[in-house]
């Protein structure tokens, strides 16, 4: 298996971008565009990462709030398990759901004993991917207000947010039960791409006015570069027009992206 990790507290510097790309898979991560203009605990609370297997290939984000350590517990546990299994073995949808309640309720629990042992406050959204090439579909599911798309000849949002959800993994007040998990699968067959998005694309009156149509954009403009380069610049692009209307809205936030390019490079 092979990963690829980006923590936000190692990646400071408005107006940056850290990139890794590697086969059909990029991550970009940068602390934003502009000064957040809300209180929080670190410049970049976000992270990123990606894990590829025989399989399978997992794409994972998380938006950390009040601080940096739930956002990176929840990718770094994710690559260190369950990604070496499910990249090597795949899914079956019919079980997806279960397995992602499942992995979406130990993670809360784990996040929540940490923060208890350690005093912290710290909590996260958290979406994934999981694209099996061989079955033919992708297995989605989202926590949060953190975005999932799949981009073929327009773009279109896998299990968007719902304003009133209690969704944060790590509060200490949310059961298991009451997590707020939206998940599926959708063919694999017709798309161009997988494209993942922390709310700094979309944040109203910080990222673009239509986030949708911006995933769809940075995958039409990748078409315009060399096969083996267009995972990393649909994930780069993408990242640049959310700095791009944090600067234009003087108002900032951490914007992670990732990508699989379902065509081989």
């Amino acid at each position: 298996m092979r990963t690829a990790l980006l923590r936000g507290q190692e990646h400071l510097g408005l107006g940056r971008v850290a990139c890794v790309a590697e086969g059909q898979c990029a991550i970009a991560l940068s602390q934003g565009g502009a000064a957040k203009t809300y209180g929080h605990k670190h410049p970049n609370e976000d992270c990123v990462g990606f894990a590829s297997g025989s399989a399978s290939t997992l794409l994972a984000l998380a938006d950390g709030h009040a601080g940096c350590e739930a956002s990176q517990l929840a990718i770094e546990k994710l690559l260190e398990h369950p990604a070496p299994s499910w990249t090597a073995n795949g899914i079956e949808s019919r079980d997806w759901e279960a397995l992602a309640r499942e992995t979406f309720a130990e993670l809360h629990t784990e996040i929540v004993a940490c923060s208890t042992r350690s005093g912290s406050e710290a909590r996260t959204t958290l979406a994934l991917a999981l694209i099996s090439p061989e079955a033919g579909h992708v297995a989605w599911a989202t926590s949060g207000d953190s975005h999932v798309f799949r981009v073929d000849d327009r773009a279109e949002e896998l299990g968007a947010a719902r304003p009133e959800a209690r969704y944060f993994l790590g509060s200490p007040t949310l059961a298991t039960t009451d997590l707020d998990l939206r998940c599926g699968t959708a063919p694999l067959a017709g798309l161009r791409a997988v494209v993942l998005a922390t709310d700094g694309l979309s944040e109203r009156n910080i990222g673009v006015a239509d986030p949708v149509g911006a995933a769809g954009a940075a995958v039409e403009r990748a078409l315009e570069v060399e096969p083996r380069l267009r995972p990393l610049t649909a994930a780069r692009g993408l990242a640049e027009t959310a700095l791009e209307a944090q600067r234009d809205n003087r108002a900032g936030d951490n914007i992670a992206t990732a990508v699989f390019w379902n065509k081989p490079v």
